[in-house]
């Protein structure tokens, strides 16, 4: 089977040297002259490398586009083809989510390489219908089988292997430390620590102490000498939690620690070696805390290499029933009792609530539930108190939301974007409806 490239094409056609170059990959070449069907196409054939033809820089039209395409699929090869490529625009460009970029000017033969390069690569690691065939070291331990959720898992086993700073964001009770430990866990790193820190947590007069480390007599109460995190973590990684919370002063040493690959401990002028990977955490926007000058510019370009997105409990609802599952055995292995059953309307109820403390907050009710109830059947009685009136009167509006989505989809003539923006919620949101709904998606 011939596979398959989508060429976007906003302004002008496709170099001749481009089209050689797909005819000698055995590539079939989809245009797609409009940001629109840009988009349908890549829903509708699931290419094997998307292009882009971009102006001579990386404007923020093209950005979108990139964003969007990574909002639908995120692991497709996307290449930028654009002229007199700079740095500023390659960097913007990765950022966006770009695999690579050419220059419009490249011979056929470079063209070729880098075209079977990331092929190959896609061809490598998914099966025939997308799905990521590497397995994920203890990917158990992150339940849930919905779209999103396999997205994350593809992101974590493809992120792990390279060994680059993560920025992992999310709303509080989301994962984002679970994530960073499978991270861990599938690098090449998995032999050496994992060592947490969560900068909200210490106070800002000892996190300094805590990331590098001190010299007996450095401050009062500094009987013996103490190594840092960074040092600690040294071979390994380190995991920035609540960075967001981290002082101006204490950002501006970790980024001189992270750039120099050398530590001082306090009370000591000697530099100390260490080489660790950063992965980070935060439920803040820090774009918007950096231009507010409330969070340092530079150390969250060196944070946001690779960005990884957590999406909250609320948009995962088909992922409850098996949530509470892997959450009750956990628990009894916890406990060391009985192994408890949720009753099901309990959890079609749970299904219907919109769950602002995500999955902590979920584990946090099962736990309860489980200690308090005296029977191995948990039904609607045993739910704490503070819940008990928010889940009994959660109701599950299948019918109605179903018939919204399909009303909203005739008008648009299925036409996805169109119907999303009746919707007012994401393309990806409503594919998620429509395959919960069992609405056809073809």
């Amino acid at each position: 089977m011939l596979q398959k490239v989508i060429v976007f094409t906003p302004k002008d056609p496709p170099p001749a040297t481009l089209r050689e170059a797909l005819t000698a990959c055995g590539c079939e070449m989809l245009l797609a002259p409009s940001e629109a069907r840009l988009l349908e196409s890549l829903d509708r054939f699931s290419p094997d490398c998307t292009v882009i033809l971009s102006s001579p820089v990386m404007d923020p039209d093209a950005e979108r586009v990139v964003q969007r395409i990574r909002s639908i699929d995120h692991s497709c090869p996307l290449v930028i083809m654009t002229s007199g490529i700079s740095a500023e625009a390659a960097i913007c460009a990765m950022r966006a989510g770009a695999t690579d970029m050419l220059d419009r000017d490249s011979p056929r033969e470079k063209i070729v390489a880098t075209l079977k390069s990331l092929i190959g690569r896609r061809g490598a690691c998914f099966g025939h219908q997308g799905h990521n065939c590497r397995e994920l070291i203890e990917g158990h331990r992150l339940a849930g089988g919905s779209v999103p959720m396999r997205e994350i898992k593809d992101q974590i086993s493809r992120i792990a292997q390279a060994d680059v700073s993560v920025l992992i964001t999310g709303e509080t009770g989301t994962g984002k430390e679970l994530v960073a430990q499978l991270i861990h866990r599938n690098s090449r790193r998995s032999g050496r620590l994992f060592v947490a820190i969560n900068c909200a947590a210490v106070p800002d007069t000892l996190l300094e102490s805590e990331l590098f480390g001190h010299e007996r007599g450095a401050f009062t109460g500094a009987e013996v000498s103490r190594e840092g995190k960074l040092q600690h973590a040294s071979g390994g990684t380190l995991f920035l939690d609540e960075i967001g919370d981290m002082s101006l002063v204490a950002q501006a040493k970790i980024l001189r620690a992270v750039e120099s690959r050398v530590v001082q401990r306090l009370g000591s002028n000697q530099d100390t070696p260490v080489q660790v990977r950063l992965l980070a955490a935060t439920n803040q926007d820090l774009e918007s805390l950096a231009k507010e000058k409330k969070f340092r510019e530079d150390l969250y370009f060196r944070l946001n290499v690779v960005r990884l997105a957590l999406p909250p409990l609320r948009e995962r609802l088909e992922d409850i029933p098996e949530l509470v599952e892997h959450t009750l055995r956990e628990l009894q292995q916890r406990h060391h009792g009985p192994l408890r059953r949720i009753d099901d309307d309990v959890v079609r109820r749970m299904q219907a609530y919109h769950w602002p403390g995500n999955v902590r907050e979920l584990r946090n009710v099962l736990e309860s539930m489980t200690v308090l109830s005296s029977s191995r059947s948990v039904g609607l009685s045993d739910l704490p108190s503070h819940m008990k009136h928010v889940v009994r009167s959660s109701a599950p509006q299948y019918g109605d939301e179903r018939s919204r989505i399909i009303g909203a989809l005739t008008s648009a003539d299925w036409n996805r974007n169109r119907a999303a923006e009746i919707l007012s919620c994401s393309r990806m949101t409503l594919y998620r409806k429509m395959v919960k709904y069992s609405i056809p998606t073809e």
